[in-house]
């Protein structure tokens, strides 16, 4: 089973990498397989949410924002899965901050009851364009980003670990005024795969972002206690993301389609063609 750490626990472990010259990497998975793969491949943290559910059942990362289940139901249900297969790594679980039926004390506990680690806002309205007249109307009835920082305060003011996603500077420093030890810049949707984005920025669009949220972030907390990490659109593999890292201030990636999608896709295509190109020898007994 999982191994529960403390906030303070978790920030240690990471220092550590950092301090051992290791970039920090956070992984998803859906799955305990998945889970237990992560854990041999030395990632940092694993991600249990939504659509790391939804990837397993072949369908795209952006349905965690559809209408086609329960985000802290699905989380639940599935934790077992991943943390009967974990032994140390530390598992951080994604909530839906505008569901209003959720009794966040209560949620938190009980997965932390179960070797859940931390939080994390996700899915999250910030993949919602800013400037759209859907994202106006949820910000204005009280189901925008301002709820997904609210509930990470609450995270953190009950000691968890949390890790914040953020798209825009004014996100960026509600959720480093939320108190996140992680700030993960979001570019937005992945690319790469079956599924990909294929909308996306340019590496180099990706650095511009991930350090102007950076930059918002040490506004609110010049101190530096904080970790930025970031992740998505162009960064499909680790070259894309070594790219982007070298050109910020970010210390770690993290990973969801990038990790437990796009690299399964052509391994498993590859080695069912290689099964049906083995030569067959027909037996005379056999009829055709």
């Amino acid at each position: 089973m999982a191994k529960k750490y403390g906030r303070d626990e978790v920030n240690a472990r990471l220092r550590e990498t950092l301090k051992a010259g290791k970039s920090i990497i956070l992984g998803g998975a859906g799955d305990g397989f998945t889970a237990k793969l992560e854990e041999k491949g030395g990632l940092d943290i694993i991600g249990i949410y939504n659509s790391g559910r939804f990837r397993h059942f072949g369908a795209g990362s952006l349905s965690g924002l559809m209408p086609l289940g329960r985000n802290q139901d699905m989380v639940m249900d599935y934790a077992a899965e991943v943390l009967s297969m974990v032994k140390e790594t530390p598992v951080i679980a994604g909530f839906c901050a505008q569901d209003t039926r959720t009794l966040w004390e209560h949620w938190f506990n009980t997965l932390a009851s179960m070797g859940v680690s931390g939080f994390m806002n996700f899915p999250t309205v910030g993949l919602i364009d800013a400037d759209s007249r859907y994202r106006n109307n949820l910000e204005e009835s009280g189901l925008g980003f301002d709820s997904e920082a609210e509930v990470l305060r609450i995270a953190h003011d009950l000691g968890f670990f949390t890790v914040g996603y953020c798209f825009t500077p004014d996100e960026a420093k509600m959720i480093a005024k939320a108190g996140v030890d992680i700030i993960g810049c979001h570019v937005g949707l992945t690319s790469g795969g079956l599924i990909g984005a294929g909308t996306v920025m340019t590496l180099d669009e990706s650095v511009k972002v991930t350090n102007q949220l950076i930059a918002a972030a040490k506004e609110v907390r010049p101190a530096g206690d904080f970790i930025a990490m970031t992740h998505g659109g162009p960064m499909e593999d680790p070259e894309s993301t070594a790219y982007v890292m070298e050109r910020t201030e970010a210390v770690g990636y993290l990973g969801a389609s990038s990790i437990e999608r796009t690299p399964v896709e052509p391994a498993v295509i590859k080695v069912c063609q290689e099964f049906k190109n083995i030569p067959v020898n027909i037996p005379d007994w056999l009829k055709l």
